[in-house]
């Protein structure tokens, strides 16, 4: 679908390699889980944080909910099963994503009427204006190009008075000096991370605002989610299961680079991870 220099087709080859094995690993999950307790399992964080998503979103049996960036789909399997919304369809890039959260759909008993994924990206939605009464994207707004024109996408296809939850990273303190750019410039281009996403927490707020969200409350959660995924992926039974499910050189990528990267980057300050709402006024 992507055409050869498009951002989406790196993002998908990123996601692809081992995405037919790592289906079932983990339940599907691929956040970073939201890890409030001692002795939590990754399963458990990662659906602590699809929990807590869906308290942000406040989700009743008459919503319509778009999943931006959903991987594999068990937080949607999670959420229809939790609070039976009238609808969510899901997008992901990668079209591996969508096929295995196809399946996964398909074992839970729910129908495409009421869960259904679609190949497409976040940042050009095919849905008419005021489709949705709510917008989910986890962990996926980093890698959209950008994430400010997927903001501008979510204000479309919202109705007024919708609700956007996301779980993003945003840039914790500014450069102190050359060490600091090197290592944000490795991580995010390893990870397919436009440079036009990397910014402060407030001034993410204050392209929310630009567009006309209102109401937007944050959470700096970093301590509750970086570190927590990053000890769970060096277990040596989780670095065998990534060389055995994404093969040795994607494994590298995402034990060595990525998952340590991203740790690295968050010790030293440079980056933290929020959860954040927003909603449509009523009356634009």
């Amino acid at each position: 679908m992507w055409s050869t220099d498009a951002h989406e087709g790196k993002v998908e080859n990123l996601y692809a390699g081992g995405a037919d094995g790592i289906g079932h690993y983990h339940n599907g999950y691929l956040n970073y889980g939201y890890w409030t307790k001692e002795g939590m399992t990754y399963n458990e964080a990662a659906e602590k944080m699809v929990d807590h998503m869906g308290e942000l979103l406040q989700l009743t049996s008459e919503s319509e909910l778009l999943d931006c960036g959903c991987g594999m789909g068990p937080q949607d399997v999670y959420l229809y099963q939790k609070y039976h919304p009238k609808k969510i369809d899901a997008i992901d890039v990668t079209w591996k994503h969508v096929e295995r959260a196809r399946e996964r759909i398909a074992h839970a008993g729910i129908t495409p009427a009421h869960v259904s994924f679609h190949h497409e990206s976040a940042t050009a939605l095919p849905w008419k204006d005021g489709t949705f009464s709510h917008v989910l994207a986890i962990e996926s707004p980093p890698h959209f190009d950008t994430r400010e024109n997927f903001f501008q996408e979510a204000w479309r296809v919202l109705q007024p008075g919708g609700v956007l939850a996301i779980c993003d990273y945003t840039l914790g303190r500014p450069y102190e000096n050359i060490f600091d750019r090197l290592l944000m410039k490795i991580v995010t281009k390893i990870w397919c991370v436009p440079p036009a996403n990397v910014y402060s927490t407030a001034i993410l707020q204050q392209k929310l605002q630009s567009i006309g969200f209102t109401n937007i409350t944050v959470e700096s959660v970093g301590a509750l989610t970086i570190p927590g995924y990053y000890f769970e992926s060096r277990r040596s039974e989780a670095v065998r299961a990534m060389y055995k499910l994404r093969g040795f050189w994607k494994g590298v990528v995402g034990i060595f680079c990525i998952d340590r990267g991203v740790y690295s980057v968050f010790r030293h300050g440079l980056v933290d991870y929020i959860m954040l709402r927003a909603q449509k006024p009523l009356v634009s």
